[in-house]
């Protein structure tokens, strides 16, 4: 307890430093900021003008020892590389981007490919290809958003009657389920630092999602069967983790959003997302409880979830949404998987 406390205090120190030495580091991606803190770490202890020293040559070395791309990396690729050059963090950022760079250029060891790299598509490239030239956006955290009732229309009232078989229901709402990809910059993107999430489309321009997919991540994108789009953070909810994002293209919307009291526990659900980059993935099971808290309400479901399934749908079996998926079963716990009420978008 007393080592975290005094990393917090360090990591404290570091961020007041950083706010008063001047240097521009708002091009530099988080791993970067990152590596440059631990370098400096040390040099903080013999004071602030130390440390903005320290920062000012770490920065500087970055013109003759730049950050290798590692978008085109699969994701095991990456992380062993990464694992490889991790004890040259310490000594600045020059030597572990060198040692990246050469670790890069060594041939992949020999070995079967990991099954999410067969699986996975590479969503590092969706932001290096598309915004090379596109500056740092602003962090969403100094702009005031709206909650989502002030900006979502009227909920989508036009609620299914028949029900539908697996099949059915999938053909009839997967136009409005999206992956999510959200980054700080394209620098982030190019160390692979991507949030992957899903949403839902309410309106021919708006979509559903869970905050703790986009906040903070302003370089938002919309993924649907190889389609890009790009989008923006709207309205938001931290506290209750409920986000609403906005694209300029045209959506299909879902027709139908079910209450909470129109709910039993039993009811036949299906829950569509984007599970560990697997698009479209559909999974089933029950309404297995419902949980009401002060300041939002759960729908308890059996319907597998994982990361990645966060901000896709929760459907009944006659296609309305039931909720926002958002939580997977947690360690020592057996498909305990919660989705927000739906409805508590709109209140």
């Amino acid at each position: 307890m007393h080592k975290m406390l005094a990393i917090a205090a360090l990591l404290a120190l570091c961020d007041a430093a950083w706010a008063a030495d001047g240097a521009d580091r708002s091009k530099l991606s988080y791993e970067e900021n990152a590596i440059i803190n631990d370098a400096c770490a040390t040099a903080l202890k013999q004071g602030v003008g130390s440390f903005n020293s320290c920062v000012a040559k770490q920065i500087a070395s970055l013109h003759d020892h730049p950050t290798p791309d590692r978008s085109g990396l699969s994701p095991s690729r990456n992380r062993a590389i990464a694992r490889t050059c991790s004890y040259l963090i310490s000594e600045g950022i020059a030597p572990y981007n060198d040692c990246l760079r050469k670790a890069m250029a060594a041939p992949a060891p020999p070995g079967k490919q990991a099954i999410e790299d067969e699986l996975a598509p590479n969503f590092g490239k969706v932001f290096t290809e598309d915004d090379t030239d596109e500056p740092p956006p602003t962090r969403v955290a100094t702009v005031k958003l709206l909650p989502p009732r002030a900006t979502l229309s009227h909920r989508p009232d036009h609620i299914g009657q028949k029900a539908l078989s697996a099949a059915e229901l999938f053909k009839r709402v997967q136009r409005s389920v999206f992956i999510v990809l959200a980054s700080r910059s394209v620098s982030d993107a190019r160390d692979r630092d991507i949030m992957q999430g899903s949403a839902v489309a309410v309106s021919e321009h708006l979509l559903l999602t869970n905050c703790h997919v986009v906040m903070d991540r302003p370089l938002i994108k919309l993924v649907h069967e190889g389609r890009r789009a790009k989008a923006k953070l709207v309205a938001a909810d931290d506290d209750t983790d409920r986000c609403v994002i906005k694209t300029d293209i045209v959506l299909t919307p879902i027709g139908g959003v079910r209450t909470l009291d129109s709910l039993a526990v039993g009811e036949r659900v299906f829950a569509i997302g984007a599970p560990l980059s697997l698009e479209l993935t559909l999974s089933e099971g029950l309404v297995s409880g419902i949980r009401r808290e002060p300041a939002r309400n759960l729908v308890q479901t059996s319907a597998p979830l994982s990361p990645g399934s966060s901000g896709g749908g929760l459907f009944d079996e006659r296609g309305n949404l039931v909720g926002i998926t958002t939580l997977a079963s947690i360690n020592g716990a057996q498909n305990l998987n919660f989705a927000i009420a739906a409805g508590d978008w709109w209140r």
